[in-house]
């Protein structure tokens, strides 16, 4: 049970009842408590997150699955682990990931996981930590990779402080606009 309910969605403005009926996951349904900008800002960061010309699948799922781990999500957890499974990562991957031994993962991975986890507990990662990163990706995908850290730390507080349930069903793939999620 959230700590805090669920809006009436009949008493939403109908650009919010619409993306309710295609993207019926419980964060946004808690969302939609925000105010139009907010909740219809959160939704384009989202969706550009989830285009693969932002980030390739694999990464961004290491990434996404790093903050579900340090924040303690299950709710992005339950969504993730079959999204990174999707995205093409094995179950030896997934494993790294959840310990933080990233040993088995390839050098982006490995290098995207350590800086992800110097960014939520430290706030900046070592020079160290920056440099290894730079080494494998251009400075375009490293900021995505730290927008997207920020977009999934927001939603874990979000998920935190209302106490959201996973839903029942987890999502085997992100859509990328609100016609993708229809389907």
């Amino acid at each position: 049970m959230p700590r805090i309910p669920y809006p009436d969605v009949s008493t939403l403005p109908e650009i919010m009842q619409k993306t309710l009926a295609a993207v019926p996951l419980n964060v946004v349904r808690i969302n939609a408590h925000a105010s139009l900008p907010m909740f219809e800002a959160q939704g384009q960061l989202g969706r550009a997150i989830a285009n693969p010309e932002v980030l390739e699948p694999r990464l961004r799922e290491t990434v996404v699955l790093r903050v579900a781990y340090l924040s303690d999500s299950a709710y992005e957890l339950h969504h993730h682990i079959p999204l990174g499974r999707a995205a093409g990562l094995t179950e030896v991957e997934l494993a790294a990931i959840a310990s933080g031994n990233y040993a088995a993962l390839n050098p982006l991975h490995a290098a995207a996981a350590r800086f992800t986890d110097e960014v939520v507990t430290q706030l900046s990662p070592s020079d160290e930590t920056l440099a290894q990163l730079r080494k494998v990706v251009s400075d375009q995908i490293l900021v995505n990779i730290v927008l997207t850290i920020g977009c999934y730390m927001s939603i874990a507080r979000l998920i935190a402080v209302t106490g959201i349930e996973p839903d029942a069903d987890a999502l085997r793939h992100l859509p990328s606009s609100l016609e993708d999620a229809a389907k």
